[in-house]
């Protein structure tokens, strides 16, 4: 019985450094879409904070989880960014490389 946990304790071991490289040097960003321009968007984050996410020619965005090449964040939307310091521009707290978003139904 002791040898099955040592096992499983040094498997866990080996195998949870993987979950945490798995995005390199990607972070997340959640909130809610307070401004909208045409290279960039800005955030207010669940924290409270806002901050602003630039737009790359490689940015990928989702309208309710769907690739849509043409889809635009609006102001009111929730957001979800995939995002990196990499090619940040001036200006910006950082740049989005994947942006999933979606408009929340209204209350009745």
């Amino acid at each position: 019985m002791q040898s099955m946990w040592r096992t499983f304790i040094i498997a866990s071991l080996l195998i949870l450094p993987a979950f945490a490289w798995g995005h390199g040097d990607a972070s997340h960003i959640m909130g809610t879409v307070t401004a909208m321009e045409a290279d960039h968007v800005v955030v207010k984050t669940t924290k409270g904070d806002s901050v602003s996410l630039a737009f790359q020619p490689q940015t990928i965005f989702k309208q309710n989880g769907i690739h849509m090449k043409e889809a635009r964040p609006q102001v009111g939307d929730r957001l979800v960014a995939e995002v990196s310091k990499n090619g940040l521009p001036q200006n910006r707290d950082w740049v989005a490389t994947e942006i999933t978003f979606a408009t929340p139904k209204k209350k009745d």
